[in-house]
This record gives structure tokens, C-alpha cells and sequence, in this order.
């Protein structure tokens, strides 16, 4: 891991990699996501490995993602670490022409002649948004009971009566139904 502007660096110097397998490793914290303007993940801790292999005109990196961001609940709206799992593979080429269809299902990132390092933070970023599940709800307890705040699932259990009331209210059938009741009497 290299560090620059007191960030760590997620690159690979790949102008001076030999050909054949090689291993990295980088370390995802909370510098990370505040370089990421408006991003969804407040903190996080997430290991990255990637294992390359370097041929003449393309490098193909398998990516290997595990670890807790902080998201906001999508209920509560209280923050929590929510687990995170990614793998996939990014080919890159150094033609600059390549093309999805060239390398199967992989995704491709295109450098261009004179480039020497593949600067991966963007991926890793999105990969790890991309592993966050679509509804993000606090995790049930031991016992299948919701762990969000209390206080807030109270308040939307009221908020839900009282739009279940003013629906009912300005139902037509309940027009309808308050009139019968009114001719069946007379």
C-alpha cells in the first residue's frame, strides 16, 4: 500500500509489473468514502484483494471484497454497520480500444498509451455500493424483532393509522355507506 496526499492509494503500477500472477491488497476506511462527494456510506472498514494477471496487452484483476459499512436505515433512518460482499473481475487494457465483447462478461477499463497505473479506488467504490443490498433495514435480533429505533417505528406506526383513517374517511364507499345508513332509517 503506497500512501499519497495522507490517503492511502488504490493503484497498481502496472508499467513496470512483469507478466504472470501477482497479489494485492488494499485496506477500505473512512478517508476512503469521505473522498467520495455525497456518497451513501457515512464509515466503513472493507479488505480488498486482488489477485492480477498480467499478460502483453491487457491485465485481467479478479477482486475479492469483504467487510461493514455505515448506511442509514432505509426504515428508522438511523445509521448502521451493514455487512458487505463483492467479487468480480475488471480487465484492464493498455490498447485503449478494448471493448466488453473482447473479454467475455468482464468489465473494462481502457488506459491510454503513456499511462502507467490503474488507479482502482473508483471500482472498489462502486463495487462496494453495488454489494449493499437494495432495502437497507437494521438486522432482527436473536429473537426476529427489529433492532431499529424504537421511538421512530412508534411514530410511524401512528403516521400509518392516521393515513389508514383519513383514507377510509374520504373513501367513496364510506360516502356511500354513511347515505345507506341514512335511508335504511327513514
Amino acid at each position: 500500500m503506497n500512501t499519497t496526499d495522507n490517503l492511502y492509494s488504490y493503484g497498481i503500477a502496472y508499467g513496470s509489473l512483469p507478466q504472470g500472477k501477482h497479489s494485492f491488497r488494499f485496506e477500505v476506511n473512512d478517508a476512503f468514502f469521505r473522498r467520495f462527494e455525497g456518497s451513501e456510506i457515512s464509515e466503513g472498514r472493507v479488505s480488498v484483494r486482488v489477485e492480477a494477471e498480467k499478460a502483453d496487452s491487457f491485465m485481467a484483476l479478479t477482486f475479492y471484497m469483504a467487510g461493514d459499512v455505515k448506511v442509514a436505515c432505509d426504515r428508522c433512518l438511523d445509521e448502521f454497520f451493514a455487512p458487505v460482499e463483492f467479487a468480480g473481475v475488471l480487465t484492464v487494457s493498455f490498447t485503449g480500444d478494448a471493448e466488453e465483447d473482447d473479454f467475455s462478461e468482464n468489465e473494462v477499463m481502457n488506459m491510454q498509451p503513456g499511462d502507467t497505473e490503474v488507479d482502482l479506488a473508483q471500482y472498489i467504490y462502486e463495487s462496494i455500493c453495488l454489494s449493499l443490498p437494495l432495502q437497507r433495514l437494521h438486522p432482527d435480533d436473536e429473537r426476529g424483532r427489529s433492532t431499529c429505533n424504537k421511538d421512530m417505528l412508534a411514530k410511524l406506526r401512528e403516521l400509518q393509522q392516521e393515513a389508514q383513517r383519513v383514507k377510509n374517511e374520504n373513501s367513496p364507499w364510506s360516502k356511500l355507506s354513511k347515505n345507506g345508513a341514512a335511508t335504511d332509517k327513514a
